[in-house]
């Protein structure tokens, strides 16, 4: 390996290609704090047509599937973290605007000839029963007065519910879905932290368009996904007590530095 300096930053060449050098706290070496604007070198030079892909998709979670393309964001960027503390709108599943899909392709997961996704091991759910899934648990994720911890295991009991269904049942799956989210107990109201209303948004941005759907092997892989991102976040919480920074590391560990892959396969039920 070695590395090749330039004005703007340097970039080392690896038996794979050349790629941007990083600094020893991992930022970009094209990265300059102090320049204002579009503070990446590589964008003031070329334009953003002239930035790598992974840079062009920054801070976009792209999966592709037969149902068509859905965007989430990555909350280690800055302005996607302060939209989780905008308490002016709720949260909702909308058609994105221009500027976030953009005109070119997409980077993402694509699983437009995969199966859908399993309700349980050996059991394939159709789309729109988990398209009904998805919704349904964003909506208990974001519900007011209700903190992340009784929203998640909220969750967890009606995925359960959901996993023990049967074609032999005579209904289908997704009056199934929606029955186990109606006949859902309540589940306990409190007073919330400042903070966590943006906990449980971030929460939903990481159930929407999940990877793990079709790396895991049941619903209940990305159940206890959001799990341990909660877990995460407490843990990055504890360092500083700042509830937007807290999202902003756990998003750059749990997105950025570690494998969906890998993560699915660790929460699926053992053999």
């Amino acid at each position: 390996m070695r590395a090749l300096p330039s004005a703007l930053g340097t970039v080392e060449e690896t038996p794979r290609g050349a790629v941007a050098r990083l600094r020893h706290d991992g930022r970009c070496t094209f990265l300059h704090a102090d320049a204002g604007g579009h503070a990446c070198g590589i964008h003031q030079a070329g334009g953003h047509a002239a930035l790598p892909l992974t840079c062009r998709m920054f801070p976009r979670q792209v999966l592709h599937d037969a149902r068509g393309t859905f965007i989430s964001l990555s909350h280690f960027c800055p302005t996607a973290a302060d939209l989780l503390f905008d308490d002016d709108r709720p949260a909702a599943i909308v058609d994105a605007p221009p500027g976030l899909a953009g005109d070119g392709v997409l980077d993402g997961l694509d699983a437009r000839d995969a199966w859908p996704p399993l309700l349980r091991p050996g059991v394939m759910m159709d789309l729109d029963s988990y398209a009904a899934w998805e919704r349904h648990a964003i909506e208990v994720m974001t519900r007011s007065g209700i903190a992340p911890r009784p929203a998640l295991a909220a969750l967890a009991g009606a995925t359960a519910r959901i996993e023990a269904w049967s074609a032999a049942d005579g209904l289908p799956l997704e009056h199934a879905v929606r029955d186990a989210f109606g006949l859902m107990p309540p589940p306990p109201t409190s007073a919330l932290l400042p903070y966590e209303p943006a906990v449980k948004r971030w929460l939903a941005a990481r159930l929407f368009g999940s990877w793990i759907a079709y790396q895991g092997t049941a619903l209940r892989t990305i159940v206890r996904f959001l799990h341990a991102c909660h877990d995460v976040f407490v843990v990055e919480l504890a360092r500083d007590g700042n509830p937007r920074e807290a999202i902003r590391r756990s998003d750059h560990l749990i997105v950025h530095e570690s494998s969906s892959q890998s993560m699915a396969t660790l929460f699926n039920d053992s053999p």
